[in-house]
């Protein structure tokens, strides 16, 4: 279960800053840093079962139908994954906080942040190939909004739209 957990926590960020962001922009980080903060805890502290030599499992019928499951994996290397996705991704917080202009709609990029770190981690996790297709399409999807975030310069356009072709064409060659 802490499995699932950690791989909804940066999920559930996504809508932190749109409950917070009417309060300011301190009291927006703080709240939305704390979800991935407490995903990287509970990934810190499932190392001494994984220095055991286990690799952690949790699977969930999800659409029992098509014999699908939500599944999630954590061994050495998905580890290493997501202590630098979950590491970088705070550190990333703490400077958008000083970097945004405080005109801007920090709320919405923060947002964006966290659907990119959910969707990485989830991809470090997934045991399956069908999970592990769709934390790839939510990348592509978190990219090409990070990447656009100001919308109004061309070259961000221009580098969003780039991103979402090559990232779109990975996800097709990925299913292939």
């Amino acid at each position: 279960m802490t499995l699932l957990w950690i791989a909804l926590l940066p999920l559930l960020g996504v809508l932190v800053p749109a409950l917070t962001a009417q309060r300011g922009r301190t009291w927006c980080s703080l709240a939305t840093g704390i979800l991935p903060a407490t995903a990287l805890l509970l990934t810190l502290l499932q190392i001494p079962a994984l220095m055991e030599g286990e690799a952690l499992r949790f699977a969930a019928t999800w659409m029992p139908a098509l014999g699908l499951e939500l599944a999630f994996r954590l061994d050495g290397l998905s580890l290493l994954f997501n202590l630098l996705i979950l590491g970088i991704g705070l550190l990333i917080l703490l400077y958008a906080h000083f970097y945004l202009a405080s005109d801007e709609p920090f709320g919405r990029f923060y947002a964006f942040l966290m659907l990119f770190m959910a969707s990485m981690v989830g991809i470090s996790m997934s045991d399956n190939l069908i999970l592990l297709w769709l934390f790839w399409e939510l990348t592509s999807l978190s990219s090409f909004l990070l990447i656009g975030f100001w919308s109004y310069r061309s070259d961000a356009r221009k580098g969003a739209r780039m991103a979402l072709t090559v990232t779109g064409a990975g996800g097709l060659a990925l299913l292939a």
